[in-house]
């Protein structure tokens, strides 16, 4: 074949082919771009909400009461959407564009969820009376985003005597219990801690004292440092150290003088204020300052944690004792049990005992089959709830929206935290659509105080040098052990953050809580800041820590790790006592009225 033979069926074959490639790999460069710029915009306007709902809550005294939480939850909403929109002004012209590629938002809280989507918009509101509500025709154009209702993680259980009961959990080893029990106890709704109950001995309900695993737990002492303002005119402000108390789930303080010395009123009581806005408001209700004076002002909430714990978790031995994951009831029909379904939840605990709180199953321990079994169920509630929403999610596209399938790591992230997990669905990238998700945590928070959400606070010896430390921080245990450290306290995680107090536009003044005693607190290096060299949070509870020592392994005993198991275990029992809990004990109220 002549040359020019072979140039013409280049020209006519191989060239045009060599475009197409070339055209497709162009997209396909163009479309790993837009799915990169996606992800990135995805990921930061995630963080955008989370970091929103994180000043909200915290910055608001409010924010456990359901119609605040409900406010701060579309205020973050509000952020996602508009960080959203500046990451993709070229791809939506408004944030209403949006809510077609926003399937969903989950919102993971203590004892449930939200999800923000679509629903139906059931009523309109007509005439003068804003009450006056008139039911509209659903034709399937009557749906509007929102968030839908509250989804408590519970499952319900099947009794020996048949009687189905439910058990709401939450994401710590909190639970509310309600239903017909039958007999002697008939209908009963009761909350509280679940742990071992045989860990709790030497109690002695005068002096708030008992040991809980060895360690003794005793009234505490706590201090914050705080900024006050003096004069809102002139701003002028106060730096100062304040012991306080929780009283009904808030700080009370006790002033004292320019020397330290303590305040008291006429009657004797400690002279006591909130901390309202930056402003000491002094309390005048004789029954917080006759709490205040009973006890000394000093917490006793890690002992009451431990010992209504340890009454709950007796009951709960008794009447759920011989609850397992076989009499776990469908969540598809209501009445059946799962049976010998071991594959219904993501964890099969077999033939345990849930509810049977012991050595063998401790819901303080994060490995315990009461543990594995509740992170199913919220789990599998999640699944089922989410997938449905995404998968019957309405707008004006007519994409195909699925629930993608999460990674184990993230569905670890969830079950274990406050967090957002946002999903978009349906952009054009390329020649594909767009379906990615990310999630984010929020460890910062009046929600809840997870088992890794406590600080301890160490002070060298022959300084003034102070610094917070994870609970099995290598550094930290060593150098109790050589006596180089003193344990000072142990606080969580949201007390070691920045606050600040805003006089003006042009005046802001920062302080941090626990920076007492005017010594600078800073994160340890090993633990806070380089996140290595630390022990299991589970082995701090349990009392015993392998230690690799010379390539021989060597047990820190409970005796070695005391110092810091009791700052751990009081700090962790009294902040999760101290939390604001929506739920109550329904069968005691009605003894208090007499009912």
């Amino acid at each position: 074949m002549k040359l020019q033979h072979l140039a013409i069926v280049f020209v006519i074959i191989i060239m045009p082919i060599s475009m197409i490639m070339a055209s497709y790999i162009q997209n396909q460069i163009e479309a790993i771009e837009i799915q990169t710029a996606f992800d990135n915009g995805l990921i930061n306007a995630t963080y955008g909400a989370v970091k929103a709902f994180q000043i909200n809550t915290t910055n608001n005294k409010y924010s456990s009461i359901s119609d605040s939480k409900i406010r701060d939850i579309e205020a973050s909403v509000n952020t996602f959407y508009s960080l959203l929109m500046s990451s993709m002004e070229e791809d939506a012209y408004s944030t209403e564009d949006l809510y077609m590629y926003v399937p969903a938002l989950l919102y993971t809280l203590y004892d449930g969820y939200y999800i923000y989507s679509s629903y139906d918009n059931v009523y309109s509101t007509v005439g003068a009376d804003e009450n006056e509500k008139v039911q509209i025709t659903l034709d399937g154009n009557n749906f509007q985003n929102g968030l839908k209702p509250y989804v408590y993680y519970s499952a319900k259980y099947k009794l020996r005597n048949g009687n189905i009961i439910v058990v709401n959990y939450t994401l710590d080893n909190e639970i509310t219990v309600y239903g017909d029990f039958g007999g002697s106890e008939g209908y009963v709704t009761k909350s509280g801690y679940l742990i071992n109950p045989d860990l709790v001995t030497n109690v002695n309900e005068g002096s708030k004292t008992l040991s809980y695993d060895g360690v003794l737990i005793e009234p505490e002492e706590l201090t914050e440092h705080l900024i006050t303002i003096e004069n809102q005119e002139t701003g002028e402000t106060k730096a100062d150290d304040y012991r306080y108390i929780f009283y009904q789930n808030k700080k009370v303080y006790q002033d004292h003088d320019d020397g330290g010395n303590l305040l008291y009123n006429d009657d004797g009581t400690p002279r006591i204020f909130w901390y309202d806005n930056y402003i000491k408001t002094y309390v005048n209700d004789s029954a917080i300052r006759e709490y205040a004076q009973e006890c000394n002002m000093l917490s006793t909430s890690a002992f009451d944690y431990y010992f209504e714990a340890q009454e709950f978790s007796l009951w709960v031995r008794d009447n759920l004792g011989d609850i397992t994951q076989a009499d776990t009831i469908k969540d598809e029909d209501g009445i059946s049990t799962i049976g010998d379904d071991t594959d219904y939840l993501s964890e099969n605990t077999g033939n345990e005992k849930i509810f049977y709180a012991d050595g063998d199953n401790d819901p303080m321990i994060s490995g315990s089959a009461f543990n594995n079994h509740r992170i199913a169920v919220i789990r599998k509630s999640i699944e089922t709830n989410l997938g449905t929403v995404i998968a019957n999610y309405r707008s004006i596209s007519l994409y195909n929206y699925a629930m993608p399938v999460l990674s184990e790591e993230d569905w670890y992230k969830i079950l274990n935290n406050v967090s957002i997990v946002s999903f978009l669905q349906g952009m054009t990238i390329g020649y594909r659509d767009y379906n990615n998700y990310a999630v984010i945590t929020n460890n910062i928070n009046k929600e809840v105080v997870t088992t890794e959400n406590v600080y301890i606070i160490a002070k060298e010896r022959n300084t003034n040098n102070r610094e917070y430390h994870k609970p099995g921080c290598e550094e930290l245990i060593e150098g109790v052990n050589d006596g180089s450290l003193e344990i000072i306290g142990a606080y969580p995680t949201a007390s070691f953050q920045r606050q600040t107090v805003r006089i003006s536009e042009s005046d802001e003044r920062h302080f941090y809580m626990q920076a007492c005693g005017g010594d600078t607190l800073t994160g340890c290096y090993n633990c806070i800041v380089n996140a290595t060299a630390e022990y299991d949070t589970d082995d701090i509870i349990d009392g015993t820590i392998e230690h690799y020592e010379n390539e021989n392994n060597v047990l820190y005993t409970a005796n070695q790790i005391e110092e810091v198991r009791t700052a751990y275990l009081k700090a962790l029992a009294r902040e999760r006592y101290d939390l604001y809990k929506s739920n109550f004990d329904l069968s005691d109220l009605g003894k208090e009225e007499g009912n």
